[in-house]
């Protein structure tokens, strides 16, 4: 386009928005319609219009177009229309419906001749890009909708692999193609406008100015790759270009965001890794098990994925994290060492993963030397944080983060800025939750402890990390007295791994820590099913219990040891519960010594009697200071032990109304795992005391009435169906049972639903007159137990012995309990629910000999039709 003859520099969109307006000279065009003429198909916002009118005013002047307000725009210069476009006509012409014009006006600018470009070809994409189609088909989206897109992720992600399958792709759909520019040059950072004038086959001393007159005619894909060296830098060229130029598209890769106006951000995750057992093909289908593959058979290696060999490829690509760059030097060390003995070397990875193609960067070489790049990027506080977070395991949030830096004197704003540029320099993974967890991924804390062995900070960090941990769980424990268990374990149970891990390094190093972090987090071991776990872990520190530990810990250990041991050695637990007893005498706190005698009382079986009531007194007097406010949890225990007692001493009203009273307490604060054990103990109370109990009946109505799901839905039915047979309601007693020892119920229940059923099976045999199926149930109860008879709860058996010894002689007894002991548990359940009259009129031999004849299954219960 010329002015008065002088060339105006203007870009494509530019010039069709003045074309547009000249077009219809003297004509308001409104904006809707420039939006469609100047973007047609796009969706492009309203404002982009007023930006380029504006960019036309300061080349033509301000009096050039006229806005008219709530309408759109008018071209308000004077025109020559050319009358010759073929001959001589000024290749800038606005050309338009009419024939070309001439502005008469005056112009504002000249401009040097544009140099010419000759644009480099792409470089090839010499791999297979494996496990990415998702990450592609996000970064293309991406490319669509903004002109700025940074491809992000930790040294050796793919981050470049990915870029360039997606420069390839998208390469077609911009006028001039695609540029690849590395900033990153025999390990040297590249100034961004010189490596992109280069690209664009210009001189390297070319001006930015000049190189934007360059690129804002032109629509193209500018891929800016390893941006991370002298990235403050590639930022602002990247603004200035998406500032000057309207057709320039960027993508960017990058170990840290730019932190650029409109960029938009792809975060590269790792490759998925498959969980153990799956198929060959599902495991196939994975990005890191595929490119591990791919890269082993790249090398001419006979190797071929089989169920033989599935667990230790799926093992070796889980332990690297899904790192593409990890698995394909772990790929290239196959042949010299065997893939067993590869996985067995990966705990010194740094030393193993080496050897990377000789003809890649440096830091492509080996795993340590792309670490290494990393962490050159890094500041002082960074570098320190980087190996100070190493010992935790699972993840941590910012709080215990701080924790762990504490000795350091670092002010939270520091710690939390420390953490956001590891993040940023992708060293650190985050979720986008509420309340942030970050994690490092299992090859970086690899690095951290080569950071924290090389700065002699192994002990320091293990130990900051013990005590963060232990703080946690010191608020988590006053937390779980007033807190529901699903709110606990959700807030706590992320914890489990760091847990374990402090605990692993305090037994030999800080005895007393650990032994006060076991405490607090036992609560999180039985919630999660893992009392077995507990339970070697406290058998660990037994013997390594220091002489100066506070009274309160020793306690604590002496009764959790004790409950945790009792189902497999009842004496042990007894003595146990005596030395933590001992303990609780010395300590400051009375509700130490409250919670001792309320585990003592329901946990030791070799007490007496005459114990067992000085215990009440004791429990009774305390029960005043101890169960107050925010001790929630402590009043169940209080109300559970006192009902032991009554039960033990024949006071079953007495024990129905604290049992009931704690149930109704656990359910108003959460307490589910301690709602479904008192339920449990509400059945022993009825089963023992053969009558009705009006707290019982009350509460079982009043819940079956609302809403219970699940679980403790089944655990209620089971309460249901001992009220009703304390009611002599035997007819509805058993269609209860029934329903609750139907196959979709056992299996829901699991290992817990024997133990529940078995002695309201018995008993319901008892009231139907089916004494010899009922003494047979009694013998198989040790069958019902996952761990024997001595898991055992002796109440309710011992009352329906005695209630059978009164129909029966003991030698009958005893045989027919010998043979119950045989039964399968379906044999057991048949038994049990057999209509009243048909199995109990035949003798029990004749019984046993029937079920013996019946036809089985190979290995399987009989069949029954």
């Amino acid at each position: 386009m010329l002015a008065d003859g002088v060339p105006v520099p203007l870009s494509g969109r530019q010039v069709d928005l003045l074309a547009a307006l000249v077009v219809q000279r003297g004509a308001v065009v409104s904006k809707n319609d420039l939006l469609s003429t100047v973007w047609p198909g796009q969706v492009v916002e309203e404002n982009n219009a007023a930006v380029h009118v504006s960019a036309l005013r300061r080349v033509l002047g301000r009096e050039a177009i006229v806005t008219v307000t709530g309408q759109g725009y008018r071209f308000a210069l004077p025109l020559m229309e050319d009358e010759a476009p073929g001959a001589g006509a000024p290749a800038g012409a606005v050309t338009g419906d009419a024939g070309r014009f001439i502005l008469a006006g005056p112009p504002t600018s000249t401009s040097p001749p544009v140099p010419t470009v000759r644009l480099k070809a792409l470089p090839s994409l010499s791999v297979t890009v494996q496990g990415r189609d998702h990450d592609l088909q996000s970064l293309l989206s991406r490319l669509v909708r903004h002109r700025l897109v940074t491809v992000v992720g930790a040294p050796g992600i793919g981050k470049s692999t990915l870029a360039l399958a997606c420069a390839h792709e998208r390469r077609q759909a911009c006028r001039d193609g695609a540029v690849w520019v590395d900033l990153l040059q025999g390990g040297l950072s590249q100034e961004p406008a010189c490596a992109v004038a280069v690209a664009l086959g210009l001189d390297p001393a070319t001006p930015l100015t000049t190189l934007l007159e360059v690129l804002r005619p032109m629509s193209l894909l500018l891929v800016l790759d390893n941006a991370e060296g002298h990235a403050d830098r590639v930022a602002a060229f990247c603004h200035t270009l998406i500032e000057g130029t309207e057709d320039v598209t960027l993508m960017v890769t990058s170990r840290r965001v730019l932190r650029v106006p409109g960029e938009r951000v792809l975060r590269t995750p790792p490759l998925s890794a498959p969980p153990q057992g799956r198929s060959v093909d599902d495991a196939l289908s994975h990005g890191a098990v595929a490119l591990f593959v791919d890269r082993v058979r790249a090398q001419g290696l006979p190797f071929a994925l089989g169920q033989h060999n599935l667990d230790q490829v799926t093992m070796l690509c889980r332990r690297l994290d899904g790192h593409p760059l990890a698995l394909q030097l772990a790929a290239g060390r196959l042949a010299t060492f065997g893939l067993d003995s590869l996985c067995e070397r990966l705990n010194d990875r740094y030393r193993l993963l080496t050897r990377g193609t000789q003809t890649g960067p440096r830091r492509h070489q080996s795993l340590r030397a792309c670490m290494d790049d990393s962490h050159a990027l890094l500041s002082e506080v960074e570098r320190l944080m980087l190996r100070r977070l190493e010992p935790f395991e699972g993840g941590f949030t910012l709080e215990m983060a701080a924790a762990a830096l504490s000795d350091r004197s670092l002010d939270a704003w520091t710690v939390a800025e420390a953490l956001e540029g590891l993040v940023d320099h992708s060293l650190i993974q985050v979720d986008g939750d509420d309340r942030p967890r970050y994690e490092l991924l299992e090859s970086v804390r690899a690095y951290g402890l080569l950071q924290l062995e090389e700065h002699g900070e192994v002990h320091l960090a293990r130990h900051m990390h013990a005590y963060t941990v232990h703080q946690l769980f010191e608020r988590a424990a006053r937390a779980f007295e007033m807190m529901p268990d699903e709110r606990w374990i959700g807030e706590f149970a992320p914890e489990l791994g760091n847990v374990r891990a402090a605990l692993d390094w305090c037994v030999e190093h800080a005895p007393v820590l650990g032994l006060g972090l076991l405490a607090h987090a036992l609560p999180l071991f039985e919630l999660l099913g893992l009392r077995d776990e507990a339970g070697w872990r406290h058998a660990a520190f037994e013997n390594e219990l220091p002489h100066d530990l506070p009274p309160e810990t020793l306690t604590r250990f002496c009764i959790d040891h004790a409950s945790l041991m009792l189902p497999q050695d009842p004496a042990g637990a007894g003595v146990w519960f005596r030395r933590g007893l001992r303990a609780s005498r010395t300590a400051d706190d009375p509700s130490v010594r409250y919670r001792a005698l309320c585990r003592q009382v329901l946990g030791d079986r070799e007490i007496s009697r005459a114990a067992l009531r000085h215990a009440m007194g004791e429990m009774t007097a305390l029960a005043g200071t101890c169960e107050g406010p925010h001790a929630e949890r402590l009043k169940l225990l209080g109300l559970v032990a006192r009902a032991h007692v009554w039960r033990l001493e024949g006071q079953a009203v007495e024990a129905d109304k604290a049992l009931c009273a704690s149930l109704r307490l656990a359910r108003e604060i959460g307490a589910a795992a301690w709602l479904m054990d008192d339920l449990e103990r509400l059945i022993t109370l009825l089963v023992a005391h053969g009558r009705s109990l009006p707290g019982a009946a009350v509460l079982v109505r009043e819940w079956e009435a609302g809403a219970v799901d699940g679980a403790v839905r089944q655990r209620l039915r089971a309460c249901r169906a001992a009220v009703l047979l304390a009611e002599g309601r035997v007819r509805e007693a058993r269609a209860v049972l029934e329903l609750l020892t139907a196959a979709d119920a056992r299996f829901m229940a699991g290992a817990d639903g024997p133990p529940l059923w078995m002695p309201l099976l018995a008993w319901l045999a008892l009231a139907e007159g089916r004494d010899a199926d009922a003494a047979r149930l009694t013998g198989h109860v040790p069958n019902a137990w996952p761990q024997g008879a001595q898991q055992m709860p002796d109440a309710p058996w011992d009352a329906l012995l005695q209630r059978l010894r009164m129909r029966m002689d003991d030698l009958q007894l005893a045989d027919l309990r010998e043979e119950g002991r045989r039964w399968l548990e379906v044999e057991a359940l048949t038994a049990a629910l057999a209509p009243a009259g048909e199995l109990a009129r035949e003798s029990p031999r004749v019984v046993v000999a029937m079920r013996r004849s019946e036809p089985r299954c190979e290995g399987g219960p009989p069949v029954c039709s």
